[in-house]
């Protein structure tokens, strides 16, 4: 269907150069008709206060089969000596299991399932770290949005997350599944709040300069013009 797709289009928008290297690989449109534009989300006023104590970290993400909420919550279960609370924002079929999971690892008074929630920018705010244990994405905007309240970010580095979260520097990525390397990141962040508010505060930064929604709709408006003529 893709491919098909394809073939009518002047051009194709890639969101990350992830997506562009899997569409010319699957022979999706010729290398010459695709673009790289990088999502972009609208900026908010409310930031949010990595160095503030108890640590509350969230993850924003569909209870879905694309997603990896059991890892999440298996590597905080070898965190209980430290303290946390983890808010889980979103629905899905998988609901179900990650609640039970949660209450089989003696989880359930510090977790916080909260459902579809329309006050995202709201619930990162109040929030200290933010983590995404996903199997593929494409460039997730929960992450952007995680960047843009000024959270630092602990991701699976899969799809185009690692085109958005600078190791060291904005965040932490660890790879598919890997549960001790999840726990060990996460260990850092929630005994460090300086280390906390300083990657916090380069993940602002790089919103600022990459991932703004105007900056998002300037580069497609200009490949529109292009095509245009």
């Amino acid at each position: 269907m893709e491919r098909f797709a394809g073939r009518l289009g002047d051009r194709v928008i890639a969101v990350s150069h992830y997506d562009r290297d899997l569409a010319l690989r699957h022979r999706v449109v010729p290398s010459e008709r695709l673009k790289v534009i990088w999502n972009g989300v609208p900026d908010t006023p409310l930031r949010a206060r990595p160095e503030a104590h108890p640590p509350r970290l969230v993850m924003v993400a569909r209870f879905a089969p694309p997603k990896d909420h059991a890892l999440l919550l298996r590597a905080l279960a070898g965190l209980r000596e430290l303290p946390w609370t983890l808010d889980l924002v979103g629905e899905g079929p998988l609901l179900p299991q990650a609640r039970a999971l949660a209450q089989a690892l003696g989880l359930a008074e510090r977790v916080r399932f909260l459902g579809a929630r329309r006050d995202v920018a709201e619930v990162l705010a109040g929030a200290q770290v933010f983590a995404l244990a996903t199997h593929w994405e494409g460039l997730p905007l929960s992450v952007l949005e995680a960047m843009r309240s000024g959270l630092p970010v602990v991701a699976t580095d899969v799809g185009g997350v690692k085109e958005a979260v600078v190791e060291g520097k904005t965040g932490f990525l660890v790879g598919r599944g890997d549960e001790v390397g999840f726990r060990e990141r996460l260990a850092r962040l929630l005994q460090n709040p300086r280390l906390r508010a300083s990657l916090g505060e380069a993940g602002r930064k790089r919103y600022e300069e990459a991932f703004t929604l105007e900056r998002m709709l300037r580069e497609t408006w200009r490949l529109y013009e292009e095509i245009l003529g």
